[in-house]
């Protein structure tokens, strides 16, 4: 007997997903990542679907990723149309050119932020009515910090202001650190 498919139950969260995101393609780790999936399932996915080829790499349309979904969430029982779709085999290649690419959900940018989410040196604000509300603001809050840290930090960083006394001391003691290091090194 087969195992069930794990991400069966997640239907309606994996086609909401797909269907507010401003990618154009899905590559298999972004597929892997999506579906919380391993990389062998991921591929066999992915022969699920018409896809188009870049380089090395197979790419899936988002719009025929979310019609999938989409036919799963209205079949009366989405495991046995995952079963048809599966005798059906693979479908063929998309053959027209790649007009253009959106490789990333968030961007990286002030902008890829919601508008419940206040951003000042020091200081940040979420406003939230629900939990998901909350939860996407922080995954996108990640995201641009995965992006830009140190972009992000150079512009929302508080500054720490200096104190001369505590900055000469640090000089002394580093000084006396590499005296010990070298008197060391010369035992």
């Amino acid at each position: 007997m087969a195992r069930p498919v794990s991400w069966l139950p997640r239907l309606p969260a994996l086609l909401r997903s797909v269907s507010e995101s401003v990618r154009s393609h899905y590559a298999s780790g972004e597929i892997e990542r999506l579906f919380e999936i391993q990389p062998r399932s991921a591929q066999m996915l992915m022969n699920l679907l018409p896809t188009v080829r870049v380089g090395k790499s197979l790419l899936v349309e988002r719009e025929a990723l979310a019609g999938f979904l989409g036919r799963l969430v209205e079949a009366g029982d989405p495991a046995a149309e995952l079963k048809s779709i599966r005798a059906q085999g693979k479908p063929p290649a998309v053959r027209r050119k790649l007009r253009d690419l959106v490789p990333r959900d968030v961007d990286a940018g002030l902008t890829g932020l919601p508008a419940n989410v206040a951003l000042e040196p020091g200081s940040l604000t979420v406003r939230f009515a629900d939990i998901e509300e909350l939860a996407l603001a922080l995954w996108r809050l990640a995201a641009l910090l995965q992006e830009d840290l140190e972009g992000f930090a150079a512009r929302y960083e508080p500054v720490r202001e200096v104190n001369v006394r505590e900055t000469a001391e640090d000089e002394e003691e580093r000084a006396h650190a590499a005296f010990l290091r070298e008197w060391l090194a010369s035992q």
